[in-house]
């Protein structure tokens, strides 16, 4: 070795001495990995609910409205409605990466990726919180003319159509939910809260900051139930039943 050599090597372990090897690892900077919704875009990944509960077959959807949701294709069920920019899909695509997104801007989780459709034996029946029993079968789903999902899957006998469409105006989004065949004793989970309350024609999520308007809500007469100090809003299933999800700011 040189004596110029010797210098170098010298003063290179000096330096890591001083600052120490993640001083070193923060000078190296990951170029995120963001996903647009210009148009119409559909991903499929993980994504992780507060709590550290994973979602393993989300399906997210976004808008260039700037409103998207990721649903749950195990349970039927949204999960997670934003507005702003689409996915950060640094952590699936990054190096190894460990299969997940996020999304670009704060979510409100509408959702707690348990079965939306149930039987209850009584109004005081607890929601179950997997498909046990019901015969669930996701069944994928099929695009539209705009290039938006109509989700499929049957459950407790049902074919059932799932489609969500954001709201021209971007306030939200409206639901449709359509079945062949019929079933008792169904109810469609449409929120759970600390609290939930009917208000100027709408039902207002109150630690959720959305709200909820139901098509035909007087002959689907929703119920607002409590269970274990959580508040939840159902309608009893029926062969259709469409409502939206509208952002309270």
């Amino acid at each position: 070795m040189n004596l110029y050599s010797y210098f170098f090597v010298a003063a290179a372990s000096a330096f890591c001495l001083l600052t120490g090897p993640s001083a070193v690892a923060q000078e190296i900077k990951v170029e995120p990995i963001i996903i647009k919704a210009e148009r119409n875009r559909i991903l499929r990944s993980f994504i992780d609910l507060d709590g550290s509960k994973r979602v393993t077959h989300a399906i997210s959807v976004g808008s260039p409205l700037q409103v998207h949701y990721t649903y749950d294709a195990d349970n039927g069920q949204l999960v997670l409605l934003w507005k702003g920019g689409f996915l950060d899909a640094t952590p699936m695509w990054h190096d190894r990466g460990d299969g997940s997104s996020r999304p670009l801007a704060k979510a409100i989780r509408i959702g707690d990726a348990t079965p939306q459709i149930q039987r209850l034996a009584t109004l005081q029946t607890e929601l179950k919180k997997d498909t046990s029993g019901s015969g669930f079968r996701p069944k994928g789903y099929m695009l539209g003319a705009s290039g938006l999902p109509v989700f499929k899957y049957q459950t407790y006998g049902l074919s059932i159509k799932d489609a969500t469409r954001v709201i021209d105006d971007g306030q939200g989004i409206r639901r449709e939910i359509e079945s062949e065949g019929s079933a008792n004793d169904l109810y469609l989970c449409l929120a759970k809260a600390n609290v939930i309350e009917q208000k100027d024609g709408k039902y207002v999520i109150a630690d959720k900051a959305y709200s909820i308007t139901i098509v035909d809500e007087a002959k689907l007469k929703p119920i607002i139930r409590t269970i274990q100090g959580t508040q939840e809003l159902l309608v009893p299933f029926q062969s259709k039943i469409i409502y939206s999800i509208l952002f309270n700011q």
